[in-house]
């Protein structure tokens, strides 16, 4: 643990201040005292203590002192000495200490650790001076005071020192007291934390020695404990996290024309000096011996001018203290502390190495060092890219201290499952959204914000299925349209990109060249009323020549996982020549195509649904009429708001009958993969599917509640507030029928029978602030009713046989399957599933 920077209240060293002046006049008073009696020479310097009964009492005790050379004054002024020195000695460790001395341990303290141990026993001194007056006039049986009667004596001198109002008599009692109180609760805490810290560090240090196995190095990845020893820790090779111990947080960092520090000679050394010098950084490699005794790629580096070098022969805290500031250095990793090297740093060089660190707040790696270390370096692959170049994709795995050899093991099965060329994918994304970023203007009919899981409205696009295709596509008039500014136009562009990173396949980013990217963003360059229905098919190579008449296949690619596509699709997807495929159909699916067989996915951006409907049309009309096997591949079920219909109607108007082969509709296998059934005996009797979006973007009439009948809407995630707010508003505008309660269970299912796939459920008042907390993962589709719960856990389907069951025992129902949570999250495929997905791929 780390503890919390404390200090003295400032208040305390106002009064050692007030002390110091106050101290300072009575001692000289006690040293010059018989020249300030009577009608002594000094007399007007003390006319303070003269005009008040003080100096009366003063002098009876003061002047037969002096009188007998007892020393009785003299003492008394050394007291008051010392208690100056005291005062002065913590005001100086309090607040200026540490801004002149640079081997304290935390610069950033306000204060020396001694200052409270010398201001107590300054303040102790003070109440004790004061009670020592009165204790003498006890035990001498009042003899100083003889004039006085005893009554006089408490209620004058004694009484008004601790609780009347003459502030110099009662300061010298009572302000004492409390700085007294105020620096011993001080004190006495700092003990505990210090004593706590050791007893938590000996305990967590035995623990890990009894469940810890010893590890070979932390050049993998270990955990960064932040935990500072009050004493020197012995060597440990073991280190393991535990329950309580925090997880690392993963970070990309960008050294980049930064001054780094590396500490060693050995290999490990040079490794690391290229790493960072790969990033950017400037590199600075400090060594005890010179650096012909350095490994030969240290030499190598120095030689090429990679790094710098700067011999250390010193090993003391003055020397690292005064070393990383004058290099000005913003990283440091030790490397010669590995287990087994043939001239290992000791844990004492290493601490204090550490220490220097942490009071200039530089991140440190001490290598088998996990204690003294604030980062570690995990097991990290760079994917190549384009042209033999290295792309800005990596991959980088850390086992949190618990195996380095395992985090490179796991790092090696992760890359053997991604494509070779997935990092030219990310290369060719970055590049499309540079260009997204500066493409020019896109029209459109209305100027507003679109958040990236907000509805887009759609451009005015006829449908030419609709209108025919001897007819033009009819663009917007002129005085209607209305340009977007530079920030929507932006907004939109990046969505599209977003949208072509979670869909498209990484072969076919990776196979984008310049010229396709630039295509890519055609359509926001053109105003959409210049637009018409001539396609271009350069990509695909298709002559316009007369050749056989070719056929259209209309297929549904099911939900999403290879295992539920049909084997009618799947022999179709092999034996086309020309596929169109949905943005929606999953790389999984896409994966199936052979390389030599064209591929097109829409160009379905925000807001331009229906052209890109309009555009693949086209291209399959055109694409049969060139002899070509065409097959138009769609997600799920052609015919389940997949504008089936549209297609078939249109490829019929111009000669070609269409061959439509079902696909499994993801309206009803979404929840079954999530095991929800749509219907079950005593929960569900019937269910009703509906879109959440109608044609053009505008919203739909919903039906209302009927408790045995689930609701299941695609495309409705977008619009998720609206629809909940349509479902359970009292007014019951947008629906037909009876309110849901807002107690009924929902489930948002994203990426239905993908490895990805996931359920988010909640009930239908709190799944919208669960859906800002998680990322978003489209394609989703919702599910309303019972039987999102029926079968979690022991089930519950017996939810129709208590047919007047009130509102509260329904709603603790629901709060029961969601164990006083908002929401609950399951995802992933299941075992069996994801075994099926690897033998059918």
């Amino acid at each position: 643990m780390q503890l919390k920077d404390q200090r003295p209240a400032l208040w305390v060293s106002w009064w050692m201040a007030f002390s110091i002046v106050i101290v300072s006049w009575d001692a000289a008073y006690c040293f010059l005292r018989p020249r300030s009696f009577g009608k002594g020479d000094l007399a007007w310097i003390w006319a303070p203590y003269n005009m008040v009964p003080y100096s009366m009492v003063d002098y009876l005790y003061g002047q037969p002192g002096v009188d007998a050379n007892d020393g009785f004054t003299n003492a008394q002024a050394l007291m008051n000495v010392i208690e100056v020195f005291l005062a002065i000695e913590y005001l100086y460790l309090r607040h200026t200490s540490p801004r002149s001395s640079t081997r304290t341990p935390n610069p950033s303290h306000r204060y020396h650790a001694h200052a409270p141990l010398v201001g107590f026993a300054g303040a102790l001194m003070t109440l004790s001076k004061t009670a020592l007056y009165f204790l003498q006039e006890y035990f001498c049986d009042w003899c100083m005071v003889g004039h006085n009667d005893r009554f006089t004596f408490w209620a004058v001198w004694v009484a008004t020192n601790v609780s009347g109002f003459d502030f110099q008599i009662k300061t010298w009692i009572l302000i004492p007291f409390l700085v007294c109180v105020a620096l011993g609760r001080f004190i006495a805490q700092a003990l505990m934390r210090d004593t706590a810290s050791q007893i938590a560090y000996l305990e967590w240090s035995a623990s890990q020695s009894q469940s810890s196995t010893p590890g070979t190095t932390s050049i993998g990845s270990s955990t960064p404990i932040p935990i500072k020893p009050a004493f020197d820790q012995v060597e440990s090779d073991a280190f393991s996290s535990t329950i309580a111990a925090p997880a690392a947080l993963p970070l990309t960092f960008h050294p980049r024309d930064l001054s780094v520090l590396v500490v060693g000679s050995n290999r490990l050394a040079a490794t690391r000096a290229t790493t960072f010098s790969e990033a950017g950084a400037k590199v600075t490699v400090v060594t005890q011996s010179s650096l012909s005794d350095a490994a030969p790629e240290l030499k190598q580096l120095k030689d090429a001018g990679r790094i710098a070098h700067q011999q250390l022969e010193g090993d003391d805290s003055r020397d690292w203290s005064s070393l990383l500031p004058s290099l000005n250095i913003s990283l440091v990793c030790v490397t010669d502390t590995l287990v087994g090297a043939h001239s290992r740093r000791s844990s004492a060089s290493a601490k204090t190495i550490y220490d220097a660190c942490s009071s200039l707040r530089i991140p440190i790696n001490i290598s088998d060092q996990p204690l003294y270390s604030t980062y570690t370096f995990p097991s990290v692959h760079r994917f190549p890219g384009q042209d033999g170049v290295t792309s800005n994709l990596q991959v980088a795995v850390t086992t949190n201290g618990q195996g380095c050899r395992m985090a490179g093991r796991i790092k090696r099965e992760i890359v053997s499952r991604l494509p070779s060329n997935v990092g030219a994918a990310v290369d060719n994304v970055g590049k499309l959204r540079t260009k997204a970023k500066s493409a020019p203007k896109l029209w459109e009919d209305e100027n507003h914000d679109i958040p990236l899981n907000s509805p887009v409205a759609q451009l005015p696009t006829p449908s030419i299925s609709r209108v025919g295709s001897v007819e033009k596509l009819l663009g917007r008039p002129e005085e209607d349209t209305e340009e977007l500014s530079e920030e929507e136009q932006q907004l939109r562009r990046m969505r599209w990109v977003h949208q072509m990173s979670e869909y498209y396949s990484f072969e076919h980013l990776a196979r984008l060249k310049e010229d396709d990217l630039d295509q890519a963003l055609e359509l926001w360059s053109t105003n959409p009323s210049s637009s018409s229905n001539e396609v271009s098919l350069r990509h695909h190579d298709i002559a316009n020549s007369t050749k056989q008449k070719g056929k259209i296949l209309l297929i549904g690619s099911g939900p999403g996982h290879p295992g539920l596509l049909t084997v009618a699709a799947h022999h179709a997807l092999k034996t086309a020549t020309l596929i169109l495929s949905d943005k929606l159909v999953p790389s999984e699916i896409l994966a199936l195509i052979p390389s030599t067989t064209k591929l097109h996915i829409a160009k379905k951006f925000p807001g331009n649904a229906e052209g890109a409907q309009n555009e693949m049309m086209e291209l399959a009309l055109a694409g049969a009429q060139a002899g070509e096997v065409v097959v138009r591949l769609k997600q799920g079920d052609p015919f389940v708001y997949g504008r089936g219909g549209e297609e078939v109607l249109y490829f019929r108007e111009n000669g070609f009958e269409s061959t439509v082969i079902p696909g499994i509709s993801s309206a009803i296998a979404g929840p079954l993969m999530m095991n929800i059934p749509v219907t079950q005996r005593g929960v569900s009797e019937s269910l009703v599917l509906c879109t959440g979006v109608g044609r053009q973007g505008k919203s739909v009439k919903l039906p209302g509640y009927v408790k045995s009948r689930p609701l299941i809407l695609l495309m409705g995630v977008a619009r998720i507030n609206q629809i909940i707010q349509t479902l359970t508003s009292e007014e019951g505008q947008g629906r037909d029928g009876a309110r849901y309660p807002g107690y009924l269970p929902i489930g948002i299912i994203e990426r239905a029978s993908s490895p990805d796939q996931r359920i988010i459920m909640s009930s239908l008042d709190k799944i919208e602030g669960a859906l800002k907390k998680l990322d978003e993962r489209p394609p989703g589709m919702i599910i309303v009713g019972w039987s999102v719960l029926c079968l979690e856990g022991r089930g519950k389907v017996d939810i129709l046989d208590d047919t007047n069951a009130s509102e509260g025992s329904e709603r603790g129902i629901v709060d029961g399957w969601l164990g006083g949570e908002e929401y609950k999250v399951r995802e992933g495929l299941q075992e069996g599933w994801r075994d099926l997905l690897g033998e059918v791929q």
